[in-house]
């Protein structure tokens, strides 16, 4: 049974049964994943899905259902679960009216497979390049989703995006020591990384961290790299989502047009970004979504708002009503959410710290950051630096702060952007050079 067809039959079914407003969520993707081993294709694989989510007001209340099976004889059951999840919860069923939002045509096709293959062989050949190294892993994924709202009257709005990542892994062997490392890259629709270059950069830092040393105890200047700052922005972006701020879950709880950063830091979120990797006209409650300034030179200008915690603050919802999942309901999430960038190169931000640490790894950063107290302490690995220059490796350190704090210490930014598809949306962030980090180590031994 065709979709649209289900949902007619539905919405006459529904009705016929006393079920008032509807609301349909419809999520239809296609995805190619290729893997490569060995020289050659070591996995294609092909996948369509189309998942549907309806909401219906059942004397008042709220009854949801997530539908795989759009089979016409399975409706009368359908109805009957979203009537008792209805009874059962006693949610207040809430209006939200559609408008009228035509899908956007944008291109469909999966990228030449040949083009891929020889940019995916390249980089395995680059891996295993050393004797010292071997590839474990060399994957790349396209994926569009068509994000359609409809309601029992009619009324449409289709949103589509599209992306791909890439990741790369190999490991590192000299006698008795291992080192593993992986990269991975997302990218928009339609664009292939230089996985070459990628499985070149992958190599030459597993063999660095090989003979990785450790690092004094203290306090020291710390540049974070691009790829850290998105990890960290993304793990301390609740603090943000107004449901946190009214749930006393964030530290930027009361803290509104106050300064949270400092003055050269600005954080923004912008839907429709160019190159954008999640461009999106409307959040997933119907709502239009919007760029937005969240920071404007260290001082905070606005939470992130979805239809429930809009309607608690009695304000106008933001766009941010975002659905983790099909099957489950809007929570606060983001677009693409920007760290404004600098000029420099991260060369020049080590060039202006002098001797320091570059962290270009962090791990464990969701048991170890805390949007509630703006706390972390992140197991982490990077470079020593001297007079601006990289010394040698260390590994098994932790960084400890505030994040926000932190962000008052920000003396340099760099221009070297990066991406990261995160849990609430995706991050683009650029290198920070910190006037100084807790860090705890051991020796400073002359294995760096």
């Amino acid at each position: 049974m065709m979709l649209k067809t289900y949902i007619e039959a539905f919405t006459l079914a529904a009705k016929a049964h006393g079920i008032g407003h509807l609301n349909f969520y419809t999520d239809i993707s296609r995805s190619r994943a290729v893997s490569v081993y060995q020289g050659e294709l070591d996995k294609l694989e092909l996948s369509e899905a189309c998942r549907l989510f309806i909401e219906g007001e059942v004397d008042g209340f709220s009854g949801e259902i997530y539908v795989e099976n759009f089979a016409s004889e399975q409706i009368e059951e359908q109805i009957q679960i979203l009537r008792e999840s209805a009874l059962a919860y006693q949610r207040p069923f809430v209006s939200r009216p559609l408008t009228d939002m035509p899908g956007q045509e944008t291109q469909q096709d999966f990228l030449p497979l040949d083009k891929v293959l020889e940019g995916m062989l390249a980089a395995e050949r680059a891996a295993n390049a050393d004797s010292r190294t071997q590839l474990q892993g060399c994957f790349f994924q396209e994926k569009y989703s068509d994000v359609t709202l409809t309601n029992g009257e009619g009324c449409t709005m289709t949103d589509r995006m599209g992306g791909a990542h890439s990741y790369l892994s190999l490991t590192a062997r000299q006698e008795e020591l291992v080192q593993l490392a992986g990269k991975s890259v997302p990218l928009p629709w339609g664009q292939f990384p230089d996985m070459e270059a990628m499985a070149d950069r992958v190599a030459a830092d597993a063999l660095a961290r090989l003979h990785a040393g450790s690092y004094p105890t203290g306090a020291c200047p710390v540049v974070l790299a691009a790829n850290v700052v998105c990890e960290l922005l993304d793990a301390f972006a609740p603090a943000f989502f107004a449901k946190n701020v009214y749930s006393h879950m964030s530290v930027l709880e009361g803290k509104l047009d106050q300064q949270v950063a400092g003055e050269n830091i600005t954080l923004l979120e912008d839907p429709l970004l160019p190159g954008g990797l999640r461009p999106r006209r409307f959040d997933d409650e119907g709502t239009p979504t919007s760029a937005k300034t969240i920071v404007e030179r260290g001082t905070l200008r606005t939470y992130l708002h979805n239809c429930k915690s809009a309607a608690d603050a009695g304000c106008a919802p933001g766009g941010n009503g975002f659905r983790p999942s099909v099957s489950e309901e809007a929570s606060a999430g983001y677009t693409n959410l920007l760290l404004q960038s600098g000029e420099k190169s991260q060369d020049g931000l080590l060039a202006d710290m002098g001797d320091g640490l570059l962290i270009t790894g962090v791990s464990g950063v969701f048991a170890g950051a805390h949007p509630s107290s703006g706390e972390f302490s992140l197991i982490s690995h990077g470079y020593k630096i001297r007079q601006g220059v990289r010394q040698g490796a260390v590994s098994q350190i932790t960084i400890a702060g505030s994040f926000f704090e932190m962000l008052r210490q920000v003396q340099g930014i760099g221009g070297d952007n990066e991406w990261m598809r995160a849990s609430h949306g995706c991050v683009r962030a650029p290198s920070l050079y910190v006037s100084s980090l807790a860090v705890s180590g051991g020796a400073d031994d002359e294995k760096k």
